[in-house]
């Protein structure tokens, strides 16, 4: 029998299993409800203009949870638009210098509390992504943020305050970047940065289809992405060239993740129009595109897609990193296959059919009912006009296909927006992933999660000791009975974005965890038996743990 067939039938198998262990109850999901305003944030994002006349006002923004006070609540920073002159029309003049970065502190309590300018993060550039890790190591949870214009990088000074270290950690470049991620590229402890640029924008250019009201992003050249290496002395080097990541292209999101499982943290561009890159590293300082040879560089029909916001996950639950893309038509799902290729499965696993009607931007894997499987939620708005569009929650059922469970899923929830970035965490620590979008022009939407915690749950927090302190690039897999789901923390999620840095897991009906395997960054194993259920655990990594030999 076919290997590929064995696949296929040990996935059904273990979805079986699971669905009797877990619990019989598997159609009861939850329901998330609009908070924004009652958790006090008044945030509101501008294009910078009276009217969206171009491609860098439409390109929208980020949103992140991060702890910056180290609380253990995760805090929430939006990224905004400008005024900028020679991009916005003369229409937004009078909003020149009125528009901010905000941060909100988690109360604790189910509200949140404006600290932007105590923090003093509030870039005023035109702000694209926002990402967050610790980047010098020393305990606390620093900022990344991508502009039209000069990029931002704020030091957390541990106080609740943080400084503005761009020039002097040299990561101001001056063009348009768009996505952002961190991650250990060279395994020296370290987190590096890797930022996508986007187009080399012409606001002087002005032919295009008349119903599209300005030109789109095929009038541009492409710009180059950026590799920062950390020097370890709070400064960076700009190493792209020589780890063979200076082509060109149309980068909108970009993600880190060990797609090979060999212990080195590889890279995907998600580019618009154009074939994206997928990046493998060598382990060598170097990186090796194999997009074309693994799939993953056109759609299901060899087409150049719209790709937006890349989001790793292992939605089948095989132990193998997963990949979806969402784009302006029925967005990619590419399945890792184990054997070197991805296989594009969104028209077989019924994603295609829930997201061809919309404009999708940011795609998040996570797992909303605690069975075990991750879901997908989908974040839509219209490309070229601020027409707003319904978001899309894909319920997993079992690995085996993706239903529309949109509609069940609350009132608040049928509301609609023109979505762009979006974010997964579990703001109050219940147990269950609540949900935060970021809409172009518009207030954003925090979702409080009812009822997802009615199965069991682990979140596991990882501190590093000799691999970087956030253990970006730490593999998990929870094995309960038959059912194994494996977790790698990252730092960008989704289009723009970054989701909730702690590993969560949902139990179904298991009370405790049968083993926890983690794989440190530089290959230290460890194991957990017999781990509770329903806490959030904080693993610090042992340095006299086993070093496991990485995969050739």
């Amino acid at each position: 029998m076919p290997r590929s067939m064995l696949m296929v039938i040990a996935v059904a198998s273990a979805a079986f299993v699971a669905a009797a262990a877990f619990g019989a109850d598997q159609t009861a999901g939850p329901i998330f409800v609009d908070i924004t305003a009652s958790a006090g944030i008044g945030f509101v994002h501008s294009i910078g203009d009276d009217e969206l006349s171009n491609i860098v006002e439409s390109t929208g923004a980020g949103c992140a949870f991060f702890d910056y006070d180290g609380d253990g609540d995760l805090d929430i920073y939006l990224v905004n638009g400008c005024y900028f002159k020679g991009v916005s029309s003369v229409k937004g003049r009078h909003l020149q210098g009125k528009l901010g970065n905000a941060l909100y502190r988690n109360d604790g309590d189910g509200t949140f509390t404006d600290v932007t300018e105590a923090a003093g993060v509030g870039d005023r550039g035109f702000g694209m992504a926002v990402v967050s890790a610790d980047v010098d190591n020393d305990g606390d949870a620093d900022l990344f943020i991508t502009n039209y214009g000069r990029d931002t990088l704020y030091r957390n000074d541990g106080d609740g305050t943080f400084t503005d270290v761009t020039a002097s950690a040299g990561v101001g470049s001056e063009r348009w970047s768009v996505g952002a991620t961190f991650f250990d590229a060279d395994g020296d402890g370290r987190l590096d940065i890797f930022v996508g640029g986007y187009l080399k924008f012409d606001p002087d250019y002005r032919f295009y289809y008349a119903a599209e009201a300005f030109p789109g992003p095929l009038a541009y050249p492409g710009e180059t992405d950026i590799l920062y290496r950390n020097r370890g002395d709070g400064s960076f080097e700009n190493v792209t060239k020589s780890a063979g990541l200076a082509a060109a292209g149309r980068a909108m999101g970009v993600s880190s993740c060990d797609i090979d499982d060999d212990g080195h943290q590889d890279l995907f561009v998600a580019n618009d129009g154009m074939e994206n890159y997928l990046y493998r590293n060598t382990g060598k300082g170097t990186f090796k595109n194999i997009a074309l040879e693994t799939g993953t560089a056109f759609g299901q029909n060899g087409e150049a897609t719209s790709a937006m916001g890349p989001e790793f996950g292992d939605f089948d639950n095989d132990g193998l990193m997963d990949l979806l893309v969402p784009d302006m038509g029925y967005g990619c799902l590419y399945r890792n296959t184990a054997r070197g290729f991805f296989e594009e499965k969104s028209a077989a696993l019924g994603v295609a059919r829930a997201l061809g009607q919309y404009t999708s931007w940011s795609g998040n894997f996570a797992d909303f009912d605690n069975d075990g499987w991750l879901d997908i939620f989908i974040a839509n708005g219209d490309a070229h006009h601020l027409e707003a569009e319904e978001d899309i929650l894909l319920h997993n059922d079992g690995g085996t296909k993706f239903v529309d469970v949109s509609a069940t899923s609350g009132k608040d929830f049928q509301a609609k927006g023109v979505g762009r970035g979006s974010a997964v965490a579990d703001i109050d620590n219940d147990g269950d992933l609540d949900l935060l979008v970021l809409n172009l022009n518009g207030p954003p939407r925090l979702y409080r999660n009812d009822g997802g915690n009615r199965r069991h749950w682990l979140m596991i927090r990882c501190i590093g000791s000799t691999a970087n302190r956030d253990a970006i690039g730490a593999r998990i897999r929870l094995t309960v009975g038959e059912l194994s789901q494996t977790r790698e923390i990252r730092s960008s999620s989704g289009y723009l974005s970054q989701s909730d840095p702690r590993a969560h897991f949902g139990l179904g009906a298991s009370t405790t965890a049968d083993t926890v395997e983690i794989r440190w960054p530089g290959g230290r194993t460890q194991t957990l038996k017999n781990v509770a259920a329903d806490q959030v655990l904080t693993v610090t990594e042992p340095v006299d743990a086993p070093v496991e030999k990485a995969v050739k």
